[in-house]
C-alpha cells in the first residue's frame, strides 16, 4: 500500500492578499496575520508534518511558490480573472490530489496549519474504502424567517456580513448551485478540506474538475445578477471557493464521506484550548506560538 501526506504552502505577495475580517475577537486582517505568522513558525509546522508522516510509514511531500504553482496561476488569471489568490491556492490542493492520487493508493492531505499531535495512523482508524475522509462543519443556526430578516437589514443598513469565507457563506453558496442544477437541497453538508484522506476512486466519482467552466460561470451569474433570488446579505457572501463545489460534487455524485470526529480534525478557532485526545489539531486561528508552547511543555 503506497500513501502520501502531502501539503502546499503559497506566500501570497501582500498586494494579491483580498481584505478578510479578523478573527474571533481580534481586529487585525486574517489574511495579514496568517502571513505574519506562517513566517514565524514555517519550519516548525513543516517538521512536524514530515514527522508524522514518517511515523505512519507514508511519504510526504511539501509544494511551494515555484514554477509549477506559477503555470497554474496562470493559467487562472488568464481563465477566471475575477477570482482570488486564495481561491487558486485552494485549487491547487485538489490539482495536486489527482496528480497523487496516479502514483499512492492512498493520499493525506493537510494545510500547513494543521498539526500532528499523535502516532496513530489515520488511515489504519478509518476506512478510506467507505468514503472519504473528511470533516463537516456545524450546520448553521437560526435560519428563522426573523433571523434572517435581522441579518438583510443588518448588512444592508450597517454592512455587516459573515465572511466569503465562512461555513455559513458555503452552505448558503452550495445550496443556491444544486437549485441551479434542480438538484434537491436535502442535506448539504459543509465540508472543510483542511484535512483530506482520499483515493483515485474517490477522486474520479467526486469528478471535481468536469464542467468546471460551466459551474465557475454559474458561480459568478449567482453573485452579480441584479435580481437575485437570495436575499442581499446571502448573495454577497457568493464566491468560488474550493469547499463549496466540493460540497456540491458530493451532493450530485452522491460521494459518501468517513467523518473526521473532533479528535481526528480539531478547530482551534475562538479560542487556545486544546482538547484531551486530539490527533489532528487545525490552527484556525494561527495561534502557532500558544500552540507550540503547550506541545513543549507538554513533551508532545
Amino acid at each position: 500500500m503506497k500513501r502520501i501526506v502531502f501539503s502546499i504552502y503559497i506566500d501570497i505577495p501582500e498586494a494579491l492578499l483580498d481584505a478578510q475580517p479578523p478573527y474571533h475577537g481580534e481586529t487585525e486582517d486574517k489574511n495579514v496575520k496568517s502571513k505574519r505568522e506562517f513566517a514565524n513558525h514555517y519550519d516548525w509546522l513543516l517538521e512536524r508534518q514530515k514527522e508524522y508522516a514518517n511515523n505512519i510509514g507514508a511519504n510526504y511531500k511539501h509544494y511551494v511558490y515555484d514554477q509549477k504553482y506559477i503555470d497554474l496561476q496562470k493559467w487562472y488569471n488568464d481563465n477566471y480573472p475575477y477570482i482570488t489568490e486564495y481561491n487558486i491556492v485552494n485549487f491547487y490542493k485538489i490539482h495536486l490530489m489527482y496528480e497523487l492520487a496516479e502514483e499512492y493508493d492512498e493520499v493525506l492531505y493537510l494545510d500547513l496549519d494543521v498539526l500532528p499531535v499523535t502516532t496513530e495512523n489515520i488511515f489504519e482508524k478509518h476506512d478510506i474504502k467507505k468514503g472519504v475522509l473528511i470533516k463537516k462543519n456545524a450546520k448553521p443556526l437560526f435560519l428563522d424567517s426573523s433571523y434572517l430578516k435581522y441579518k438583510e437589514q443588518e448588512f444592508l443598513e450597517k454592512n455587516i456580513n459573515s465572511s466569503i469565507r465562512s461555513p455559513w457563506a458555503k452552505w448558503w453558496n452550495s445550496r443556491a448551485l444544486c437549485l441551479n442544477y434542480g438538484k434537491p437541497l436535502n442535506d448539504i453538508p459543509v465540508y472543510n478540506t483542511g484535512i483530506v484522506g482520499i483515493n483515485k476512486h474517490w477522486l474520479d466519482k467526486i469528478d471535481y474538475f468536469s464542467d468546471f467552466d460551466e459551474i465557475l460561470e454559474e458561480m459568478r451569474e449567482l453573485k452579480e445578477e441584479e435580481k437575485s433570488m437570495w436575499p442581499q446579505f446571502v448573495q454577497a457572501m457568493f464566491g468560488w471557493d474550493n469547499e463549496t463545489i466540493w460540497g456540491f460534487k458530493c451532493h450530485m455524485n452522491n460521494v459518501p464521506s468517513v467523518w473526521l470526529d473532533g479528535n481526528w480534525h480539531m478547530f482551534l478557532d475562538k479560542s487556545t484550548i486544546i482538547i484531551e485526545g486530539c490527533k489532528l489539531i487545525h490552527i484556525i486561528n494561527k495561534e502557532f506560538k500558544a500552540v507550540r508552547e503547550w506541545y513543549e511543555k507538554n513533551n508532545i
